[in-house]
């Protein structure tokens, strides 16, 4: 526990089978509850892990889903087991798992019920991020702040969260989407359910991993963009 409240991590996984183990090995001992959501993944990315680890909890699913459905996975599984908050990182280890307490102090505290990673606070560090991930990332963020009228948030498709459950509760009976628009769209609900977010600023790591998110996946995020601005969906 920390500062008396259960905490979880959501891990969603695929084709992570290089870096889950050092992933696993970084999580911080204020963690009650680790669940690796292998997303059927080719790799077996969760099966081939080796750990002695008691908190982890190993969730296959029989389809692959998306980044998303494997992230509700794992959400409901840290509501059965009545976990207080719940983190989201990825299996990529391109996140600083050392920043966790900044993520759940908030919360904690009552600042926020939903806090979400930034990378775009400090400039400096774009020179490492991919400049097709920036322009992405930019252009993306620019739309969620029209859908929201939040112009504090940024970073829409930051894939570190964490949430308090009373929370989370709420959100999971919303239409959230199973693939990458999922970071997108639990913002934009959220939003709608006046659950406070709140940006933490953060730095990733980048290093050979080549990224998901290829031209086809931005067209079709930017077009659920349009359905959701003009409530197709």
């Amino acid at each position: 526990m920390y500062r008396n409240y259960k905490i979880s991590v959501v891990i969603p996984c695929y084709k992570v089978s290089r870096f889950i183990g050092l992933v696993v090995s970084k999580l911080p001992s204020l963690l009650d509850k680790i669940y690796l959501v292998d997303d059927k993944c080719p790799e077996h990315s969760v099966k081939k892990l080796q750990t002695k680890n008691k908190k982890i909890v190993k969730i296959y699913r029989t389809i692959n889903g998306g980044v998303g459905a494997a992230v509700k996975t794992g959400y409901r599984y840290s509501l059965m087991d009545k976990n207080d908050i719940t983190i989201r990182v990825d299996g990529d280890a391109q996140m600083d798992l050392k920043l966790m307490k900044k993520f759940i102090d908030p919360i904690i505290d009552n600042k926020a019920e939903f806090t979400k990673g930034n990378r775009f606070k400090n400039f400096a560090f774009l020179k490492q991020m991919p400049l097709s991930r920036i322009i992405g990332n930019i252009f993306f963020s620019i739309i969620g702040n029209i859908i929201t009228k939040n112009f504090r948030l940024f970073d829409f498709l930051s894939g570190y969260t964490c949430i308090k459950n009373n929370a989370l509760k709420k959100l999971l009976k919303t239409k959230i989407d199973n693939d990458y628009f999922f970071e997108s769209v639990l913002i934009y609900n959220a939003t709608r359910l006046n659950i406070k977010i709140l940006d933490i600023n953060i730095k990733a790591i980048y290093g050979n991993e080549k990224s998901n998110i290829d031209l086809k996946v931005f067209f079709i995020i930017f077009y659920k963009n349009l359905r959701y601005i003009f409530k197709l969906n």
